[in-house]
């Protein structure tokens, strides 16, 4: 049996806890205080005959068995005058009481702790509770992970706060891997901030953001590494929740909520990434049957509604006018209005919840594809993830799913062509160097045009990088003061270095002088500041490298650290990229439903039951 599998069998918990939203609902309806008279009294405790009488009556109202009522109204009376002694504690000693549901067994356990106390306090106490390793508990309140180095008040934890406490597995192999590095959190986080630092002008930069036709988005660097690291993150996380390794999951995904958190681009606005985390954070709590984050799953769903209501219309009109088909997207309309109805459930709104369920039975009826059309598409080549996608962007039509595909693979194609183009030009940009302002690279179209005009490679390249790209001042330069582009002989050079002058101050004067080795001598003999000022700061255009870092004097120490760094960044490109699918944004659209129609079977039949 499958973790996913186990926690289909846990209908008879929701159930109860189902029964006891009924009945605190209706509790609080009638303004009813179990921890008062005439339910409770100090000197004889609960009161029998008043209890047994308000379960009839909720029996009666609810359609639930009587006995049932009256269990769960102890039960409550019981947590209510908990919650009341706990409360006093706190405010006589300072001792909260927090309360810590784990996400395996779904018992929740009480931790006694000050709230001055740190989040690695916590942890020790908690781990000392569950008698677990320290390193394989993670907590999570609100949706947020407890930082080990921050005071717990400042984390907006209280005095009764609801923790969810993640058990992560460790296979013998994992655990002797943990003893020599990070955590797989950790070294995600490291390896995309890594990666991240990478220039998009880089020849083989590994992590690149896109839009959703593939096309490569240009942002600031800053902004830039933030959304790499974030996304990076989600991308594990997203591997994760294939494996069914729900916890570790939740854990990287709340990370990388932590890391956009970071991002103030509009561009979180505008695409889907952040709306899919809010989704697939919120699909977690469900794997893992946690109510006790309904309230922050509730948010992010509402975030992800917004977004996609944005991108996409309210009835994916948005998205028809974009793609000219909605088949793909609707799976992920269909996963958020289900994970809507199951949040409604647990807030006891039951009509909303079935009305909310019905219509995603009839999502899932629309995105099912036939078996004979999925088998002709994979005769014809495709990739089941190809197929399923095709037939659901066309309703199942096989012939338009040929079409669809086929021009799908011709635009990835064209995005392949023009990102290799891209790349060939970052190239020719860092080959020829940048300008004198630093900033920007010689332009290799403008470098073209002047070679194609008859100026050599070295000129061309010389005046555009002292004209900062300016075609028509660096035809001026160029005839105005040939000299600057003069290539020096070595034998010149070496002549005027034979005299104890320094080799690059010889080139430099004899450039100014055209190559007059008697007038280079006079000039670096009477006053170096004027050679240095009279040739307005020309690199060595000889060198084609001389825009090169040279920041080593060693060349082979230079080639070495760069080899290092190199090997370095592979080595976490391939940590990052283990266990992603090589499948582009679409292959979330890929789903198999079987997920989705056990969750919406297991709701209908608490709602069936309830009734």
């Amino acid at each position: 049996m499958t973790e996913f599998d186990s926690k289909l069998t846990m209908d008879s918990e929701l159930r109860k806890e189902g029964i006891m939203l009924q009945i605190r609902e209706k509790l609080n309806e009638d303004k009813i205080k179990l921890w008062l008279t005439p339910f409770y009294r100090e000197d004889q405790g609960c009161v029998e005959a008043e209890v047994q009488r308000l379960a009839e009556k909720y029996s009666k109202s609810t359609g639930l068995d009587q006995n049932t009522c009256l269990s769960v109204i102890k039960e409550l009376q019981s947590h209510a005058l908990q919650k009341l002694q706990e409360r006093t504690q706190f405010q006589e000693s300072g001792i909260a009481t927090l309360k810590v549901r784990v996400s395996k067994n779904r018992k929740i356990h009480s931790v006694k702790i000050r709230l001055t106390d740190t989040g690695h306090q916590l942890l020790e106490a908690v781990a000392s509770e569950l008698q677990q390793p320290l390193e394989r508990l993670k907590l999570i309140s609100n949706g947020r992970i407890i930082q080990e180095n921050r005071v717990l008040s400042e984390q907006s934890l209280q005095n009764g706060s609801m923790l969810l406490c993640l058990l992560l597995e460790r296979t013998p192999a994992e655990i002797k891997e943990l003893e020599s590095r990070h955590t797989l959190l950790e070294t995600t986080k490291a390896d995309a901030q890594l990666l991240a630092g990478r220039s998009n002008d880089e020849d083989d930069y590994y992590v690149q953001i896109a839009d959703q036709s593939g096309n490569m988005l240009k942002l600031p660097a800053s902004e830039q590494k933030a959304l790499i690291v974030a996304m990076s993150l989600h991308e594990k996380g997203r591997a994760a929740l294939k494996e069914s390794n729900y916890s570790l999951a939740l854990l990287l995904l709340l990370e990388a909520d932590r890391e956009f958190s970071n991002c103030h681009s509009q561009i979180l606005q505008s695409v889907d990434n952040y709306a899919l985390l809010n989704l697939d954070i919120a699909w977690c709590y469900l794997c893992l049957q946690n109510v006790t984050q309904i309230p922050d799953a509730e948010e992010r769903l509402k975030k992800c509604e917004q977004s996609f209501h944005k991108s996409y219309g309210p009835n994916l009109e948005r998205l028809m006018l974009l793609k000219g088909t909605t088949g793909t997207e609707a799976v992920l309309f269909m996963r958020l209005h289900l994970l809507q109805a199951i949040v409604l459930y647990h807030k006891n709104k039951r009509t909303a919840a079935a009305a909310l369920l019905k219509r995603v039975e009839n999502e899932i009826s629309n995105l099912k594809i036939d078996d004979a059309s999925l088998g002709t598409l994979l005769e014809l080549g495709y990739t089941n993830y190809e197929a399923r996608l095709g037939l659901r962007a066309t309703c199942g039509n096989v012939a338009a799913a040929v079409e669809f595909l086929s021009n799908r693979r011709t635009q990835k194609e064209e995005v392949k062509k023009k990102e290799a183009a891209e790349r060939q030009l970052n190239r020719e940009r860092r080959k020829l160097g940048k300008c004198i302002d630093g900033e920007q690279f010689v332009d290799p179209q403008l470098h073209k045009s002047l070679m194609s005009m008859g100026f050599a490679r070295s000129t061309a390249r010389e005046a555009l990088r002292q004209t900062n790209n300016n075609l028509t001042l660096s035809l001026d330069l160029i005839r105005e003061k040939p000299h600057l582009f003069m290539t020096p002989s070595q034998e010149d050079i070496q002549q005027i270095v034979s005299m104890g002058f320094d080799a690059k101050r010889a080139k430099l004067a004899l450039k100014k002088h055209q190559g007059d080795v008697e007038k280079a001598v006079a000039t670096l003999v009477s006053s170096d500041a004027t050679v240095n000022s009279s040739t307005n700061n020309v690199s060595d255009s000889s060198d084609e490298s001389s825009n090169s870092n040279n920041s080593s004097s060693n060349p082979s120490t230079s080639s070495s650290s760069q080899s290092l760094q190199r090997e370095e960044e592979l080595k976490a490109y391939e940590r990052l990229s283990e266990g992603i699918s090589s499948q582009e944004h679409d292959e979330y659209l890929d789903s198999t439903l079987e997920q989705e129609e056990a969750f919406l079977r297991q709701y209908k039949a608490l709602l069936s039951d309830d009734s």
